[in-house]
């Protein structure tokens, strides 16, 4: 009998070690010089491929070029991957692009933590996320959640984008073919700006989302996003759309670093909710205005000033929303503001 559960052990050790070396974890280096990949382009494909498996590690050691979307596909099929996790190693790195299309591509990829953060520590937005693309292709963007991409996270990151889809954001979430939505993502503690201030985006935050499988359970909070109302048309910070359903927006500071100088006669709303049939949001803490984080005053001008060189409406904050659960607006502060129109339009906080 011993010599019999000995062997027994033995076989299913050697299973057991069979199945960790098949999805071994992997750490590797991404950068233009000297790193395994250089690209982050080239280390996501190598994990769709299975190259790369388990627990992945993508340390940034120096700035990349993408001349190509970065996609990241799920876990299943040839990639066998549990969590993926991006960050860089020392400070003032880019992974940049002019991509008519994301940049950035988590395509049904779950689990992913991109963190600016060097060596994910401190509390510093370090490292730099930025598609230069003025193109209003369809679902240009530096940052796209689709398929299904769910309980992943980017924070501590400077994320910039000029997109002039009408239909995206530099921050997007997409439909979904799978079964849910993008659910249960986070972006948080992040700036969100343009990436050059003549080309501003349309959307800094843009979600639409699929019937039957709405966005849902998304966070974003703590965000700086500045400098993104758009001078030529109609513009938003956050603009969730149809087929979204309970989102938390809360902490995040609103504002424009410098005096405001349309060119057209566009609406701006700094957070607008339009879905027939979403429930269940949560908008708090908060700030719209000023110059600065928190309705601050440490930009060029103290406020947030736009000019009467024309005329503008403007929302600070807009819902229309299904019925159900209910939605919750408070604790939001809207200050430092001064806003002039060539005659008369609507001001509404």
């Amino acid at each position: 009998m011993n010599r019999i559960f000995t062997l027994s052990s033995a076989v299913l050790f050697a299973a057991i070690l069979f199945v960790q070396i098949g999805k071994a974890d992997a750490t590797k280096t991404v950068g233009t010089n000297g790193a395994d990949y250089a690209t982050l382009k080239s280390a996501f494909d190598a994990i769709n491929a299975g190259t790369l498996t388990g627990a992945v590690t993508l340390q940034v050691i120096d700035n990349t070029t993408e001349t190509a979307s970065a996609v990241l596909n799920a876990s299943g099929g040839s990639s066998s991957y549990s969590n993926v996790t991006v960050y860089p190693t020392v400070s003032g790195l880019s992974i940049s692009g002019d991509i008519a299309a994301p940049l950035i591509d988590l395509n049904g990829a779950d689990n992913v933590r991109i963190d600016g953060r060097v060596n994910t520590m401190g509390s510093t937005k370090d490292m730099v996320i930025s598609n230069a693309s003025t193109s209003s292709t369809l679902g240009t963007s530096t940052i796209r959640f689709i398929n299904d991409a769910l309980n992943n996270t980017v924070a501590y990151c400077t994320i910039k984008g000029s997109t002039t889809d009408a239909t995206a954001g530099i921050i997007f979430f997409s439909v979904s073919s799978g079964t849910t939505g993008n659910d249960n993502n986070l972006i948080d503690n992040n700036n969100i700006t343009n990436s050059a201030d003549p080309n501003r985006p349309l959307s800094a935050v843009y979600s639409a989302g699929t019937s039957s499988k709405e966005n849902s359970s998304n966070t974003v909070s703590n965000n700086n996003i500045y400098d993104f109302l758009s001078r030529s048309t109609t513009s938003a910070g956050i603009s969730l759309g149809a087929n979204n359903t309970t989102w938390t927006i809360s902490g995040n500071s609103f504002y424009e670093t410098a005096s405001f100088v349309p060119s057209g006669t566009g609406t701006y709303n700094v957070i607008i909710i339009n879905t027939t049939s979403g429930t269940g949001f949560s908008i708090s803490g908060n700030y719209i205005g000023g110059s600065s984080p928190d309705c601050g005053s440490a930009g060029s001008v103290p406020v947030l000033t736009k000019t009467n060189s024309n005329n503008n409406s403007f929302t600070a904050i807009s819902l229309s929303v299904g019925t159900g659960t209910v939605s919750n607006i408070k604790g939001n502060i809207i200050k430092n503001i001064s806003y002039a129109n060539s005659t008369n339009a609507s001001w509404i906080g």
